[in-house]
């Protein structure tokens, strides 16, 4: 950390702005933003694994990081006020250690004078009908694009923007009415903009949003340290805390913030979002409905805001507009349930294949209640589930953890436990040198036969250290996309705060919390699975293979090292093993619905950001063609009616009617599923050979 430097800091007069009716000035809330500030800085320094230094360097980076949270889309800010600000580009080192906030008022202001202008502007663009018979051209995302050099250049961004909403909701309405005319259509599209628009405008112009522009601020901060070192503000943190007891009622879906858009990060198993099938995770969330179902525009929105609109009473309707990977747009009604803790648990099926069974086993997070000692565990899950499997007589078993993101340490320890006898799991290396978690299981496998761990790019953390030990142990064989995600790091969570006295009449102050990456693990054979994550031995086709999405794709990942090697033996005979590997290599290398798989997927990343034409016919050509792509995508990943996969059910025939029914749903998706096919073909040919 750099010594601090010293300046008299001018009072804000940059280029005429002035303070907007409205700004929040309570002294209290200045006083907090500096605890917190301190606080998130000690944190940071005193237990972070690898602390970066607060310099010019790490100013350069926050200035730039922090311009492209309050406007990534690059419409809202002119060149002229990012010259202004240009002046903190290397102090904000200097103003976190001084507690000053300074830089974030400063930007916080001329950003809302840039709002209340644009306010004006949409609202005069939205007032005239708009022609779609003119050919030109506008990008569906500006996050590559230069800052407007001028008025004049932002007034046409926004004017072919808002050309661009109208269009596509237009083109909405007349899908659901085919009698609406062209003018009756563009009218009202037209009237629905601008509503989305002044949903969006008072949430960005309202009495809290410099609130969740500090918070934007401090997590960027804590993020420039590495991709999981996070800030939440008090109201992110509770409402983390209530997705993770799964005690709300929602679509049961993480969302995260990209390029300032509202992303759809994972669906959680068995929330209605996942049971539903009309979204997906990386769909980017356009507009919510509100409480009286009208549709709100929710880009520049947090995460907790959009949060709130999506939380409501049971049975209730969401609407959604989503862009989906591809490029197209869709509107989506999905309707708030409770998220139950059983949906999230690991269940399994047998699954017949040429006169073979084979066990399959779904495990969507390495789950454990630690506060209670009856509570719910993952490793003892996945261990009953694999006793009825052995009940069952199967003659080989997969485990699925395709986008499984982690969890518990001690839990995948004792998972692999199940299938391995003895010996280290994994190593992690702290500020205090090199730990080894060990096999508790007394040298007794639960399941010793052909095994097959499913991993793909949403596969982390803790999944990713199942499958590496699997794997070094030469124990099964991993299959999935051509590497797992990439994340080589342990994380602990604190609150901040601190504790009043209620009998003195002193309240107690929750400053939110904060997420610390504090080791990094490593595989037994000395590698490492950060940033380049497990890479299985039969590789799938995969349509995520460009999306930015990975550990690596984060500039401020930590780097990827290595350690000496544990100390561990390998399973001596694999010779079945590597034929069944080559086999389904060759297998796929040769599969025309994967090549088909390739060629769509590039298709559609050609063509990601292209520039959508404003012409209604051309337009919708555009769509049509879209598409057809991704159709064509889930078509090569989706196994057609006859040669669905013969799933025979585990569970127990008293369970109550919504489990058996979610359970049902469940089996149907899995039956459709061509990688899982593969998969089990694999194992059902070694089992053959084996016999």
């Amino acid at each position: 950390m750099t010594i601090a430097k010293y300046y008299c800091y001018l009072p804000l007069l940059l280029m005429g702005y002035k303070a907007i009716a409205g700004e929040d000035t309570d002294p209290q809330k200045e006083i907090n933003r500096k605890a917190t500030m301190r606080l998130v800085l000690n944190r940071i320094k005193n237990e972070h694994y690898a602390p970066k230094a607060l310099n010019d360097q790490f100013s350069q980076r926050i200035w730039q990081k922090y311009l492209n949270v309050l406007d990534a889309n690059k419409n809202t800010l002119l060149q002229s006020d990012v010259d202004a600000l240009r002046q903190y580009e290397t102090l904000i080192d200097d103003q976190l250690n001084a507690q000053s906030l300074e830089y974030i008022n400063a930007a916080y202001t001329i950003q809302r004078q840039r709002l209340t202008e644009l306010q004006a502007l949409y609202r005069r663009l939205l007032a005239r009908p708009l022609d779609f018979r003119k050919h030109e051209t506008a990008l569906p995302s500006r996050a590559t694009a230069a800052f407007p050099k001028n008025e004049k250049e932002r007034a046409e961004i926004w004017r072919k923007s808002m050309k661009y909403e109208v269009l596509k909701k237009m083109l909405d309405i007349q899908q659901a009415d085919s009698s609406k005319s062209d003018a009756a259509a563009e009218a009202d599209a037209r009237k629905a903009v601008l509503a989305n628009m002044d949903g969006l405008f008072k949430t960005l112009l309202s009495n809290t949003a410099s609130d969740d522009r500090f918070a934007a601020f401090m997590n960027t901060v804590a993020m420039e340290m590495d991709p999981h070192t996070t800030f939440m503000a008090p109201i992110d943190a509770s409402l983390w805390e209530s997705m993770m007891t799964h005690r709300y009622f929602g679509l049961g879906m993480e969302l995260t913030s990209r390029d300032g858009d509202i992303v759809i990060k994972r669906l959680l198993p068995g929330g209605t979002a996942d049971l539903s099938g009309l979204l997906q995770a990386d769909d980017r969330i356009l507009e919510l409905s509100d409480d009286s179902g009208k549709m709100i525009h929710v880009a520049g929105m947090s995460i907790t805001e959009a949060s709130r609109l999506i939380r409501g009473p049971l049975n209730s309707i969401v609407k959604m507009r989503v862009r989906k990977p591809s490029g197209e747009v869709k509107q989506v009604e999905v309707k708030r349930g409770e998220i139950k803790e059983d949906a999230n648990a690991a269940r399994s099926a047998v699954v017949e294949e040429g006169g073979k069974k084979i066990g399959y086993i779904w495990l969507p997070e390495f789950y454990l209640d630690a506060k209670n000692i009856n509570g719910v565990r993952c490793a003892r899950d996945v261990a009953m589930e694999v006793v009825k499997l052995k009940q069952a007589a199967v003659e080989g078993m997969v485990i699925d953890l395709r986008g499984n993101p982690g969890g518990s340490l001690d839990e995948v320890v004792n998972m692999t436990g199940l299938f391995v006898k003895s010996g280290p799991v994994v190593l992690g290396k702290g500020k205090d040198g090199i730990e080894s978690y060990h096999i508790r299981n007394g040298g007794e496998t639960l399941y010793d036969g052909p095994l097959a761990v499913m991993v793909d790019e949403g596969s982390a953390s803790a999944s990713e250290i199942f499958s590496a030990a699997i794997q070094d142990y030469k124990r099964g064989i991993v299959v999935g996309s051509p590497t797992s995600f990439g994340k080589g790091t342990m994380q602990i969570t604190y609150p901040m705060g601190k504790l009043g006295d209620s009998a003195r009449g002193i309240p107690h102050i929750s400053y939110g919390s904060m997420a610390l990456t504090i080791k990094k693990f490593y595989r037994i054979n000395g590698g490492t699975t950060q940033l380049g994550g497990v890479v299985p031995d039969v590789i799938f086709p995969s349509k995520k293979i460009y999306a930015r999405i990975r550990e690596k794709d984060f500039d401020s990942a930590m780097p990827a090292d290595s350690i000496p090697a544990a100390r561990f033996q390998p399973y001596a005979n694999t010779t079945l093993m590597q034929q069944a590997i080559r086999q389904a290599n060759e297998r796929i290398a040769s599969d025309p619905a994967c090549q088909q798989l390739r060629d769509h997927v590039e298709w559609l990343h050609r063509h990601e950001n292209e520039p959508v034409s404003l012409n209604k016919q051309l337009y919708r050509k555009q769509l049509q063609e879209s598409r057809r792509h991704e159709l064509a995508v889930d078509s090569a990943l989706t196994l057609p009616p006859d040669q669905q996969l013969s799933m025979i059910g585990t569970v127990d025939d008293q369970l109550p009617a919504e489990k058996r029914a979610r359970y049902q749903d469940w089996l149907m998706s899995r039956a459709r599923d061509k990688q899982l096919a593969e998969t089990v073909r694999m194992l059902a040919v070694m089992s053959n050979k084996k016999s």
